[in-house]
């Protein structure tokens, strides 16, 4: 017995039947407003990848499209879409730590533009 998704023009619900057969039940009605001119949805699905192919898909260079160096919230992006492709390779902590490390460099930023510098002679060993 399948489960099929299925879409309500009338409201944009979207929700999910057991069916059994393939065809469509009788009296199959959207269960947010009780429209009966519901559509069956393409349910998504996932496909498993090699190794090799995470690599290659990784240096597609469409992965850098819109990517701007100089702005932090850009590489975070970027960072985030990279740990998701690399699933558990990445560690479960991925997001959290990429967020962290946005943080501390918009903190930095914000201590620049007020006039201290992060980075003074004696932190880059400098007498």
């Amino acid at each position: 017995m399948p489960i099929y998704e299925y879409f309500c023009p009338a409201c944009n619900g979207q929700f999910q039947k057991l069916v059994r057969g393939f065809s469509d039940p009788p009296g199959l009605a959207c269960p947010r407003c009780g429209n009966t001119e519901v559509r069956r949805a393409i349910s998504r699905f996932a496909t498993l990848k090699s190794e090799d192919d995470r690599i290659e898909a990784l240096a597609d260079p469409s992965n850098f499209m819109g990517l701007d160096e100089s702005d932090p919230r850009s590489i975070a992006r970027w960072a985030k879409r990279l740990g998701k492709e690399l699933g558990e390779d990445a560690g479960e902590d991925w997001d959290e730590m990429v967020d962290q490390m946005l943080e501390e460099e918009l903190s930095g930023k914000q201590d620049d533009e007020e006039g201290s510098s992060p980075t003074k002679p004696d932190d880059l060993g400098w007498a």
